[in-house]
């Protein structure tokens, strides 16, 4: 063949395609119909002598044929050329996905067709997939303009086209998808930020210095500038939390307190993961962080609430907790009185009375100390060391004459002095307590009324188990008690929220709370680790 020369004549293929390289390049790269249409036609004025073009596409979203570039046409002529093309050369060529070359005018010429008086016209199909996907047009005022020469050359731009159709589809799908994913984000509100871990560079969306309300010209991209806006109190824990991650190859999720630029203090989740290299180097980490201030703050609101619903529940057992030691102190100040009156004063049984009256408000004040512990937000008090047995006796002391009053056995198991585990108290008594409750609700109008609390040790964790006489809970809705509003009991009684709340304390502290399917009654067993990491 001969090379491409503005009279159509071809003298060598590889001359032709290394004058057209940098051409063929716009073509592949193109990211857009439009764009692959205009570096067609670069293509197509550099070698071959035309005075129209047309280029038809389906488009892949809208899958209407669109016809994406013309030169020298006014908008109504355009639209008019596209709501045709399928009765006229177009639409044969796309239908048969065959080559049409017309070197005369046709009858079927638009108006504008005749004005340009566009006498020789070559179309050649795009194919994709086996499907024909549009079609590229030259159109001349010459008679004879085109021949086969120009028909091969043609086609196999579009051979080139189809390529890049392909990268301009995959490109659409991943804006669309980067565009629902933005969505997501925004809605969410949540930052994303990528850790470069060789480099130490981080890099954050819009977003992020938005929730940390940091400027952007005042980050400077290291771990550093990040560890500077952790509250004082939680940096070293989350560095902690960073490295055990890398270490273990787990991905990286946590909860933390920042100091904003304005000083506010707000409370972040991140969720993070790893990617590594083939030797198992740690590359990058990527993550994303969103601001849980109101929940956690809601959450308080609701444990509150819960606190309060369970000692309401409580409140006549523990006014006779306290009614009682308050008629012995009573009682034994009288016997004194008496005794100084008669003017007999035995020293020892004045000890021995003083002895019980110190003892009995000891009662007393333990009891109020239990109240006053218990209705207090505990959700950010550092954990400490408590025995298993002064957690069950401090709890109960809200409930034993509630469970007397109604005549329930309540079966406590011996629990030795030296089972310790790390939590935070009031939390636990909370669990504790509701399960109390939940148990009481459940069997005290039955003809069997009793409730166990016992223990389990295990390596590295403790189990508490609350059973009560029950039948168990059915299949059914066992899947569902944990859930937050989820409620058996009566209208007006119960919230729904005590066992979800509970949940989420006993998993604050790294344990677990599940239902005991083998258990021929209902039992509720809270397993904790010893020792909190």
């Amino acid at each position: 063949m001969s090379q491409t020369t503005k009279t159509g004549t071809f003298n060598s293929i590889a001359g032709a395609l290394k004058q057209i390289q940098p051409l063929l390049n716009q073509i592949t790269q193109a990211n857009s119909l439009t764009g692959l249409a205009e570096a067609i036609h670069s293509v197509l004025r550099k070698d071959i002598d035309f005075k129209s073009t047309g280029f038809y596409f389906i488009h892949p979203t809208t899958h209407k044929l669109e016809l994406i570039f013309a030169q020298g046409l006014t908008e109504s002529e355009i639209a008019e050329a596209e709501n045709t093309a399928m009765s006229r050369h177009p639409g044969w060529v796309i239908q048969n996905k065959q080559t049409l070359l017309r070197n005369h005018e046709s009858s079927e010429s638009l108006q504008f067709q005749k004005r340009l008086n566009l006498v020789s016209r070559l179309y050649c199909p795009v194919i994709f997939k086996n499907e024909c996907i549009g079609t590229i047009g030259v159109a001349s005022d010459q008679i004879n303009a085109f021949n086969e020469n120009h028909v091969a050359f043609i086609e196999f731009l579009c051979q080139i086209s189809a390529v890049a159709y392909e990268n301009i589809i995959q490109t659409l799908e991943l804006e669309k998808k980067n565009e629902r994913l933005d969505l997501a984000i925004e809605a969410l509100k949540f930052g994303i930020w990528d850790w470069d871990l060789e480099k130490n560079i981080l890099i954050w969306d819009d977003y992020m210095y938005s929730l940390f309300e940091v400027r952007k010209d005042d980050f400077t991209g290291a771990f550093e500038a990040f560890e500077k806006t952790l509250h004082p109190d939680d940096q070293k824990r989350v560095n902690m939390e960073l490295q055990e991650c890398l270490a273990k190859k787990t991905h990286f999720q946590s909860e933390f307190r920042i100091v904003t630029g304005s000083g506010k203090i707000k409370r972040i989740a991140a969720k993070a993961k790893c990617i590594y290299s083939d030797s198992g180097t740690a590359l990058r980490m990527v993550g994303a962080n969103w601001d849980v201030s109101e929940a956690r703050e809601n959450e308080v609101r609701l444990l509150h609430a819960s606190k309060m619903s369970s000692l309401g529940e409580m409140s006549s057992g523990i006014a006779h907790e306290i009614n009682n030691p308050l008629a012995i102190v009573h009682g034994k100040s009288h016997q004194i009185r008496r005794l100084l009156a008669a003017g007999s004063v035995d020293s020892e049984k004045i000890k021995k009375l003083t002895e019980d009256i110190d003892h009995t408000v000891g009662r007393i004040s333990r009891i109020i100390k239990g109240l006053q512990s218990f209705s207090r937000d505990g959700s950010t008090d550092p954990f400490e060391t408590k025995s298993i047995k002064a957690l069950v006796e401090e709890t109960l002391a809200f409930c034993n004459n509630r469970f007397r009053d109604h005549d329930i056995d309540l079966r406590i198991s011996e629990i030795p002095d030296h089972l310790e585990i790390q939590c935070r108290p009031s939390q636990l008594s909370q669990v504790l307590l509701n399960l109390l409750n939940n148990a009481f609700d459940a069997i005290h109008k039955s003809d069997q009324r009793w409730v166990s609390v016992s223990w389990v040790e295990k390596p590295g964790s403790v189990q508490i188990q609350v059973t009560d006489s029950g039948p168990g809970i059915p299949e059914e809705i066992r899947s569902k008690v944990l859930e937050p509003f989820f409620t058996t009991k009566e209208v007006g009684k119960g919230t729904g929220l005590g066992l979800s709340i509970s949940l989420g304390i006993v998993r604050s502290h790294q344990g677990s709370l599940s239902i005991d399917a083998d258990s021929p009654h209902t039992r509720f067993s809270i397993e904790v680790p010893k020792v909190q990491k």
